[in-house]
């Protein structure tokens, strides 16, 4: 018997990758780590807090900010009761997350795994929505958002994101506002359900010692008995953003004990395929850290100076409709923070700074971490999906890391961060 799954494998990683698409469409992924006590799995749907306004079979829709989430957290709330427990009570850690372009469900086990999985899919494949279930999440999740709205850290982010995005849906906040949520209602949970998680738009990520044949044979026995599905048709309406921020500045009061502050570096999304936005994404990730990371002579500089401590962090996020570099820190001193992040940008672009040395040094350390996640069947499963979604290959990435250039380096750092096109947001004591 031919078998209905392909095989990958990564001989430089000692690395093996099995793939079956289902009939329905549901692609499935077996990372096989032979040895392995722990099995780890992950079922995602390629829906997030950005699809807000969309066209499915033809029929445009707008739904609430956050109904994502909303939905990913009903998931659990079945008729017979919460699945959550029942996960615990089979020996397994079960989670979900919601982030601007996918819904994941997870869960870790070392025993009953078929039996766990059989629970997963079951609880993410079967919608059970009711008015007053909805309304009773409606109050839980209004609870949590005002948690946040008082989170220092939180807060600081999303209104970083706030001022620099004009239209695009990547400043909605996740878990959507109280005037957005108390809209929601089971008919827009059962029509993103049935949008949003229709089996050629999900995919699943198994991650452990498995017996290949075996589990492809359950997945696909337990995907043959599901009712047929329509192939998805999704069309998404992302509005056009201006290459200027929305607001420079932007100053909030909260309960702090030293002023908070980040700096949001605005960047439109190109044209450029997958392989180079994977390039640019490594290339920037080691250009801010010879500019600022701890080896750094200006980070030594800021540090001796009192400018900043040891909660100074920086990143560059590049994916599909998103693509900005933020930088932030406790300082009391804020107003020189921001004035030597300018000077310390403009004079890297215009001299000599970057070194091969320091490079090769960085990919060094960067590929002894990454091999060393690979050891992590958590770490795999969640990663191998967000590369997946974004069009990488996770076990690509030395390939990658070795093929950045110091040029590289310069180019991306000197085209990725404008400091005239900056925000400010400060998060400081009540007066």
């Amino acid at each position: 018997m031919t078998n209905k799954y392909t095989t990958v494998r990564y001989d430089h990683l000692d690395e093996v990758v099995h793939k079956q698409v289902m009939d329905n469409g549901l692609e499935v992924f077996i990372i096989d780590k032979k040895g392995y006590n722990k099995k780890f799995a992950t079922y995602t749907a390629k829906y997030g807090s950005v699809d807000n306004h969309f066209k499915a079979h033809g029929e445009v829709h707008n739904v609430p900010d956050g109904i994502a989430h909303f939905l990913e957290h009903k998931m659990f709330d079945k008729e017979a009761g919460d699945v959550f427990n029942k996960f615990s009570e089979m020996g397994a850690s079960a989670n979900a997350f919601t982030s601007i372009d996918r819904t994941s469900y997870l869960f870790s086990t070392t025993e009953n795994f078929f039996e766990n999985l059989q629970l997963l899919m079951d609880m993410v494949e079967i919608p059970y929505f009711t008015p007053e279930k909805v309304e009773k999440e409606i109050g839980i999740i209004n609870e949590e958002i005002k948690m946040y709205q008082d989170n220092p850290g939180y807060r600081l982010y999303h209104e970083t994101l706030n001022a620099m995005y004009e239209n695009s849906p990547v400043a909605i906040d996740i878990a959507g506002t109280l005037e957005s949520i108390s809209e929601i209602t089971a008919e827009h949970l059962y029509l993103c359900h049935k949008t949003f998680y229709a089996p050629d738009n999900m995919v699943m990520i198994l991650a452990g010692d498995f017996n290949i044949e075996e589990t492809f044979a359950y997945i696909e026995a337990h995907q043959n008995s599901r009712p047929d599905f329509e192939p998805s048709d999704i069309e998404r309406f992302i509005p056009e953003e201006p290459y200027a921020v929305k607001t420079k500045e932007k100053v909030m009061e909260l309960a702090v004990s030293t002023p908070k502050v980040m700096l949001g570096f605005k960047t439109l999304p190109d044209d450029s395929d997958n392989v180079v936005r994977e390039r640019r994404d490594a290339a920037m990730l080691f250009a801010l850290d010879m500019v600022f990371g701890e080896q750094s002579p200006y980070y030594e500089d800021l540090l001796e100076r009192g400018i900043v401590d040891d909660s100074f962090n920086f990143a560059y996020q590049e994916e599909e409709m998103v693509r900005h570099t933020l930088m932030a820190a406790e300082t009391d001193d804020y107003e020189t923070f921001t004035a030597e992040i300018v000077r310390i940008i403009d004079e890297v672009k215009t001299t000599d700074f970057f070194s091969e040395k320091r490079l090769q040094s960085q990919k060094r350390e960067l590929m002894g971490d990454y091999l060393t996640s690979l050891n992590s069947p958590e770490y795999i499963a969640n990663q191998f999906t967000k590369y997946y979604f974004d069009g990488y290959d996770l076990y690509n990435v030395p390939k990658v890391i070795d093929s950045i250039t110091l040029e590289d380096i310069k180019n991306y750092f000197n085209s990725s961060i404008d400091t005239k096109n900056m925000v400010e947001v400060i998060v400081k004591a009540y007066e």
